[in-house]
């Protein structure tokens, strides 16, 4: 199940991949290209399940793929 916060999650990681210097009109989310977008959807998401309780089991998070 697919909860709020998780989709959050996944909206703010993809957010976050795209610098301030790059935002503009044109371009508001990441490359399909941009490898860094998959682990930090995945780390957000699995935080985000984590923390709400539908994750099934516990598993390591490397948190710090996601960019801040």
């Amino acid at each position: 199940m697919v909860n709020d916060e998780m989709k959050l999650a996944a909206a703010r990681a993809i957010a976050a991949c795209v610098g301030r210097s790059e935002l503009g009109e044109e371009y508001i989310i990441p490359s399909v290209f941009n490898k860094a977008v998959a682990p930090a959807v995945a780390a957000g998401v699995a935080r985000a399940a984590h923390a709400t309780g539908v994750a099934r089991r516990r598993r390591q998070v490397d948190l710090s793929v996601i960019p801040s």
